[in-house]
């Protein structure tokens, strides 16, 4: 049996940098999560300043899980909010939405998480423990969406 060549070795460039991508943008939502929880008002208040707070909380613990796996991979995570920002691709809101475009706007970076996650392990199929961190990820961005999706039905 061939022995295991450690993570450093199955990384490149495109996957770590894909993965610090994702780290940013999930950093992003985890933001704009939490400030949807400070700032939602409306009939549906408190279910809502619920779901974003368990949502943010659940992206906290992300964030961290990601920016280890980097580290594992033998790469930097990003050190700043602005070094986060200037490599995350989901957009910070011009304002604060309503209630219902908070729901849209985080459902919709959700999806677009899941997507990116999908599109990242495809290229991590011979790097297991990046592929199935990422995998998890796939499952808690739908299950996320879905969630807040069923606010606006």
């Amino acid at each position: 049996m061939k022995p295991h060549p450690g993570p450093k070795a199955k990384s490149n460039d495109g996957v770590v940098g894909g993965l610090t991508i994702f780290l940013s943008d999930t950093y992003l939502l985890m933001g704009k999560s939490q400030a949807c929880h400070w700032n939602v008002t409306g009939p549906n208040f408190y279910s809502l300043h619920t779901l974003f707070e368990k949502q943010y909380n659940d992206l906290f613990a992300a964030v961290d899980v990601l920016a280890e796996r980097l580290r594992a991979l033998g790469s930097p995570a990003p050190m700043t909010v602005e070094g986060m920002l200037a490599n995350a691709t989901l957009e910070e809101p011009p304002r604060i939405p309503d209630a219902s475009g908070m729901v849209r706007m985080l459902s919709e970076d959700h999806e677009t998480l899941s997507i990116a996650a999908a599109t990242l392990a495809a290229k991590t199929e011979d790097d297991l423990a990046t592929h199935d961190l990422l995998v998890a990820r796939i499952a808690a961005h739908d299950k996320a969406a879905w969630m807040l999706r069923s606010h606006l039905a």
